[in-house]
């Protein structure tokens, strides 16, 4: 338990005590109480903090022993708490509520939400490259809109998992009932290929191995719009050439100069006239 020093304690309360009647507005008196069971590797815990309008004055940090029926205190200081509270048991209270109150909701909850709380959503994978110098670049392995927030990313270089050398983020929420999470590793410029990022989460039907891969060049798009204009002129020419021809034909065939003219007069400006001049 870590609490302000009573002086200081003290001062807070007479000055509120003193300025209630001066003091325009609300005050408030809050506390926080938090249990919860064996958080990963950890021992059951309870944390209480007490705050005076934004201002907290009291915490309290002991740990519900292993029989669930004693508490640890976490400091010297909150030693005197954990007599009263193992006089009063109130850590049978705790056990009575993690182990029978705690598990019936999270059963019933997960049964009235189980269409959202128990689906699986794959992620949406990709690395991206990032240069940092002439020697070195990151390579940054992406994972997005997947639920649950549980995956497992990390780096290999030539299959050796590159843990050390990691930077990883925590799992963020998306702001869409999914979470979003990357890893990223510096490698040497070049060797890109050398290092594979490998995902794993309970909506993939296998783990996922993945690298980067470089953006092709863009000749392609280029050599295809090149050969639509070459088509487009051929294309175009053939058709004032059959023009001439067909307009040749019916002036007798005789034989004379053909100059191609636009009609100004047209409102749409694409009438077209073959005019010609005896040789």
């Amino acid at each position: 338990m870590q609490v302000m020093g009573l002086r200081t304690l003290l001062l807070l309360l007479s000055g509120a005590l003193a300025l209630t009647e001066t003091w325009a507005g609300f005050h408030s008196l809050r506390y926080y109480y938090t249990a919860w069971s064996r958080p990963g590797s950890g021992e059951p815990r309870f944390v209480a903090v007490g705050y005076v309008d934004d201002t907290q004055f009291s915490r309290f940090d002991i740990a519900l022993n292993e029989d669930l029926r004693s508490w640890t205190a976490a400091e010297g200081a909150a030693q005197n708490i954990q007599r009263k509270w193992d006089e009063a048991r109130w850590a049978e209270s705790w056990r009575a509520y993690l182990e029978g109150t705690c598990v019936e909701w999270l059963r019933k909850h997960l049964e009235n939400g189980k269409e959202t709380l128990l689906r699986a959503d794959p992620p949406k994978t990709h690395v991206t490259h990032h240069s940092i110098s002439d020697r070195e670049v990151t390579l940054k392995c992406w994972a997005l809109g997947f639920y649950p927030a549980e995956i497992i990313l990390t780096w290999q270089r030539d299959g050796e998992d590159q843990t050390q050398d990691t930077e990883l983020v925590e799992t963020r929420p998306a702001g869409d009932g999914t979470f979003q999470k990357w890893a990223a590793v510096v490698v040497p410029s070049g060797e890109e290929q050398r290092y594979t990022c490998h995902v794993q989460h309970e909506g993939l039907p296998q783990p996922l191995t993945l690298r980067w891969e470089p953006t092709p060049p863009a000749t392609i798009p280029i050599v295809g719009v090149i050969a639509a204009l070459v088509l487009l002129g051929v294309a175009v020419t053939g058709a004032v050439v059959g023009a001439v021809m067909w307009r040749r034909k019916r002036s007798g065939g005789k034989g004379g100069i053909y100059v191609q003219a636009t009609n100004s007069d047209s409102a749409q400006g694409s009438d077209v006239s073959l005019t010609a001049s005896k040789a």
